[in-house]
Parts: structure tokens; C-alpha cells; sequence
């Protein structure tokens, strides 16, 4: 997989899980939302709208963290 990523505020991950037991893509979400908001507020940005690169360049979430785009997708095997 390749990424082209031309801001020097963020990095690109590409994050693969293997869940215990089946998951949908909504209860993902809700549990990551649930965690910027709470434990990890201030830490983990969450947004499902449709972002680029250049979007966090004026994000308020300290560059360390790790934001959440909306283009997951969840296979159940």
C-alpha cells in the first residue's frame, strides 16, 4: 500500500485488527468516540467527516496523537 502524505504535522497508519469475535462497523466508531471523549479526550480525535492530510494542519489535537478518518472497513470472517 502506498500513501502520499504532504504535510509535515501527521503520519499515515494503516491499522489491521484481528478481533476475538465479530464486530460492526458502528460499534467500532462507538467505542472510539466514546473514547476521545472521555479517558483518552485530548489524545484521540475522532471525526467521521471526509478529511485529507492538510485538514490537520490546523487540528487542536496535539501532533502526537492518533486521529481516526472514516475509511475503515470491517470484514467479518
Amino acid at each position: 500500500m502506498a500513501f502520499f502524505n504532504p504535510t509535515h504535522k501527521m503520519t499515515v497508519v494503516n491499522l489491521l485488527c484481528h478481533l476475538e469475535k465479530a464486530a460492526e462497523y458502528d460499534d467500532v466508531s462507538k467505542v472510539e468516540k466514546q473514547a476521545s471523549e472521555g479517558p483518552l479526550k485530548g489524545i484521540l480525535g475522532f471525526t467521521e467527516d471526509q478529511v485529507v492530510s492538510c485538514d490537520f494542519n490546523s487540528s487542536t489535537i496535539p501532533p502526537s496523537s492518533m486521529l481516526r478518518l472514516a475509511l475503515p472497513s470491517v470484514i467479518n470472517f
